[in-house]
């Protein structure tokens, strides 16, 4: 599944700058205008984004329709919009509504650090921003952002200090930083959906097909021996989100010799919350790539669909 790396990320940073500028200068009027167009030139151009949401919708709702994939172009836009508000220090005018964050609580209470698990579910990035300012809660992102250099050039630009809260796991002293981080009571937020390069996958049922996941979180969860929480913050209206936190594991152990197998369990659990909330909002499913693909290293070729 780490073939979203190699995709050719769409989109000129001229544009997402001078989206960026829009927001500044309080003229997001404008932007929420333009979105219609910016999104409906994707949808027309973009025959792979369009394949890919096909096969999306058709497994999470039984159909699928144009106005399907513009909605979530529209919602996935939306979003982008939104981390550049909360980035500027707009968190307070959004509304965010917790399900489930007191475990969450207790824990970070007691001064533990924990792994929470996210995804390409909605937008990870504001709400993580949200969290911090409305929850207390010392959140770095653990995030390979080769796919979207773009975006993340432009929200860098809108917040530079936002960098020094991200861990790049590619980095020789990222393992040190995210045991520094669980040490200090922090949280680890990782993206649970997609591989890097070369990085160990894990075979999961993800909407009835075969799919795969990275090993990794869970691999580091052991390792670190902290709680390990699944995170989902969808975008329902504007300005409104909500947020659901569910534990996974108080803590994983993996035995010698069943790593593997031992961690697919907590993957199949994960794909499955996962699940549940995209079918439950769909429109905020941001992976606009071929989800259900064979392993990087299987040297399997993955077939088109109509």
């Amino acid at each position: 599944m780490s073939q979203w790396v190699a995709k050719k990320e769409r989109g000129s940073q001229w544009t997402m700058r001078f989206m960026v500028w829009l927001c500044r200068h309080r003229y997001r009027w404008l932007v929420n205008t333009l979105l219609y167009p910016i999104a409906a030139y994707f949808l027309l151009t973009g025959p792979g984004v369009r394949r890919a949401s096909r096969h999306f919708f058709r497994l999470a709702r039984g159909r699928w329709t144009w106005l399907d994939t513009y909605r979530q172009l529209l919602c996935f836009s939306r979003s982008l919009v939104d981390r550049v508000a909360v980035l500027m220090g707009e968190a307070a005018r959004f509304e965010v509504r917790p399900h489930g964050r007191e475990t969450l609580y207790e824990t970070v209470g007691r001064g533990q650090g924990a792994i929470m698990l996210g995804s390409h579910l909605g937008n990870f990035e504001a709400i993580k921003m949200l969290a911090r300012d409305k929850m207390a809660i010392d959140v770095h992102i653990v995030a390979y952002f080769a796919g979207s250099q773009k975006i993340r050039q432009a929200l860098d630009a809108v917040n530079p200090e936002l960098s020094h809260n991200i861990i790049d796991p590619t980095h020789p002293d990222a393992v040190f930083q995210m045991r520094d981080v669980i040490e200090q009571g922090g949280v680890l937020a990782i993206l649970g959906d997609r591989t890097g390069i070369g990085e160990k996958q894990l075979p999961v049922t993800f909407m009835g097909e075969p799919a795969w996941l990275p090993a990794g979180p869970y691999y580091m969860a052991a390792i670190l021996g902290c709680p390990v929480f699944c995170f989902f913050g969808v975008r329902v209206d504007d300005y409104l989100y909500h947020t659901y936190i569910v534990k996974l594991a108080e803590r994983i152990e993996l035995a010698r010799g069943q790593r593997e197998e031992q961690a697919g369990v907590y993957a199949q659990q994960y794909a499955d919350l996962l699940a549940e909330k995209a079918r439950e909002f769909p429109y905020n499913w941001f992976n606009f790539y071929e989800f259900w693909q064979p392993a990087a290293d299987s040297g399997e070729a993955s077939s088109a669909r109509d």
